[in-house]
């Protein structure tokens, strides 16, 4: 048993250790204030700009949305359009984005009807790529509730345009606006998903800020999978991955998600809708993250029961010490992990989002084993293994989260 503790712990920091190391410099380089290594050149520099469609499917009308939709129709790449996408005029919406046609010439809205066999998400979006004229080459989908930097479009179609890539894909960072323990947890959680996005053998694209070659988008037949998928971006790129096209991130292009009032019941819906979007569009690696449940919670529980053994002298000396090594050292990685946010945060909430966050991981990863429905902006969607939408059940107030 002691063996098995010590292995445990030294996996977990070995883990960290390398996720921290390797991708702290991709997630650093996004950071506001400077100019990121890696940026691409001004388009006026670029010998041809390519016509792009940035295709954003949206519903509702929270209070972000104008301020990320604003961020996204005032792009200074000159040679682009903003296709706004709805289920239906009566959809909260349509308002605000009539409002912003007025000011904004080079975008439009779109209305895409109810979905039918796949997640509303992906019928705006193919609704939005069908309302194309021939003269776009690249298709870029965004999510309405981030907000772009001036670069953003500039530095998520450069690898396109140079032919260094045909599939980029940007991430977000949230923002937060207080120090809540659910509001930090959500960002560590993202901020993981970020730093794993540093792995280029391994990325995937994130459906809030994807480019592809349109021709690639028609030849690979990407318009099949999504018309019966619950999720665009993990089927989008593994459809790609069978013919041997990666994704590349794009570190530059990242999008700000200002998070606040986060209670517990919300975070625990949020993380486990995004672990049942593992569950069905990777089932292999769902499988194995029973085994990371063990690697997160085991070994603290293990090192807490060590340290109050040895206090009571019902645990070896020496084993209690190492556990309380593994303990100060875990914290410690804890609080480095806070230097990849550009904005300072409190220690002591920092710390306990961080332990916290670990035991919801896995609180939200059992609870994946006995569901198989997804609710998601409103509307809920019975699943089936490859993200296939089986059933849409029913609908409901569109929940708020990231």
């Amino acid at each position: 048993m002691t063996a098995l503790m010590l292995a445990s712990m030294a996996l977990l920091i070995l883990a960290l250790l390398v996720l921290l190391v390797h991708s702290r410099r991709h997630v650093r380089r996004s950071f506001p204030g400077r100019e990121p290594e890696g940026s691409a050149p001004a388009a006026a520099s670029w010998p041809a700009c390519p016509r792009v469609a940035l295709i954003v499917p949206l519903t509702g009308n929270s209070p972000e949305m104008e301020a990320a939709l604003t961020s996204l129709l005032n792009q200074p790449y000159p040679n682009y359009e903003t296709v706004l996408v709805t289920r239906d005029l009566e959809d909260p919406a349509t308002p605000l984005v009539r409002a912003l046609l007025s000011r904004h010439p080079h975008s439009r809205h779109i209305v895409s009807g109810p979905a039918a066999g796949c997640s509303q998400k992906n019928r705006n979006i193919l609704a939005g790529v069908g309302a194309l004229d021939d003269s776009v080459e690249i298709l870029v989908f965004c999510d309405s509730t981030h907000q772009a930097r001036p670069n953003f479009l500039r530095d998520l179609i450069h690898p396109l345009v140079t032919g260094d890539a045909v599939l980029t894909s940007g991430f977000h960072r949230i923002i937060p606006g207080d120090a809540r323990v659910p509001t930090l947890g959500i960002l560590q959680t993202v901020l993981t998903l970020h730093l794993l996005h540093g792995f280029a053998a391994i990325a995937l694209p994130w459906g809030g800020a994807t480019a592809l070659l349109r021709s690639v988008f028609h030849d690979y037949g990407i318009a099949g999978v999504l018309g019966t998928k619950v999720l665009d971006d993990f089927p989008l790129g593994l459809r790609l991955l069978r013919f041997g096209i990666r994704t590349a991130p794009v570190a530059t292009a990242i999008l700000d998600t200002h998070l606040a009032g986060q209670t517990l019941p919300g975070w625990n819906t949020w993380l486990t809708r995004q672990l049942l979007y593992l569950k069905y569009c990777l089932p292999g690696v769902w499988l194995a993250a029973a085994l990371a449940v063990w690697v997160l919670a085991g070994p603290i529980i293990l090192a807490v029961l060590a340290g109050l053994g040895g206090l009571t002298g019902l645990v070896d000396p020496p084993v209690a010490l190492i556990s309380l090594g593994f303990l100060l050292t875990l914290t410690a990685i804890g609080a480095w992990c806070r230097t990849l946010v550009p904005r300072p945060t409190p220690l002591g909430p920092w710390l306990l989002a961080f332990y916290a966050n670990i035991f919801m991981a896995c609180w939200c990863y059992i609870k994946t084993w006995r569901t198989d429905t997804i609710a998601w902006h409103g509307i809920s969607y019975r699943v089936t293994w490859g993200g296939r939408v089986r059933e849409i059940i029913r609908s409901r107030e569109p929940e708020r989260n990231p």
